[in-house]
């Protein structure tokens, strides 16, 4: 993406960013496996009393990471479709698809990453999170019909893995409430 926004593609600055970015998606992929390590293991073992608050602050913290990362995704990757729109009208017709079809993808994937970007206030994630891995897997499917390159469906295929994720990290916000509502208090 970052090549989308800088006008010559040989500079230092080109190539400072896409290092600093290529590394920090490593580096926050591999967070966010810890992360849902973590909760994956917290979870089978729960002691109701113990250890509830601690997950809760870290399926909440982990659930604002990984929110923002893939509903500032879609939206930028949608600011990349509009700025390359005759290229991508291009690709979807190449594709054997119809105009209004990039236009309906484009505000799909707009409405979904403001769906998950809202689940704060209006509990939206996990309806939207499923409508995009529709459309990503839309768009694995797509470029594995077209006999494209494996590399194409990249982007795709790491949307799924991280919307997979905050799928996986709203179940345990759930489940973790609903446990904890369930654990019986005793005062003396």
């Amino acid at each position: 993406m970052v090549v989308l926004f800088c006008r010559d593609k040989n500079t230092l600055l080109l190539k400072s960013l896409k290092f600093l970015m290529d590394w920090g998606a490593h580096y926050g992929h591999l967070i966010l496996g810890y992360l849902l390590a973590y909760i994956l293991l917290a979870l089978s073992q729960i002691n109701p009393l113990a250890d509830a608050f601690q997950l809760k602050k870290i399926i909440r913290l982990t659930l604002w990471g990984i929110t923002i990362l893939t509903g500032n995704k879609f939206i930028i990757g949608t600011v990349g479709k509009a700025v390359q729109f005759d290229e991508m009208t291009t690709y979807f017709i190449d594709w054997g698809h119809a105009v209004w079809f990039l236009y309906f993808i484009m505000m799909a994937e707009t409405a979904g990453a403001i769906g998950i970007l809202l689940h704060f206030k209006l509990k939206t994630g996990p309806l939207a999170a499923a409508g995009l891995i529709l459309i990503m897997l839309g768009a694995v499917y797509t470029h594995w019909r077209n006999q494209d390159p494996f590399s194409d469906s990249y982007a795709a295929v790491i949307q799924l893995i991280n919307l997979s994720a905050l799928l996986f990290i709203y179940y345990s916000e759930r489940y973790i409430i609903r446990k904890g509502n369930q654990t019986q208090i005793y005062v003396i």
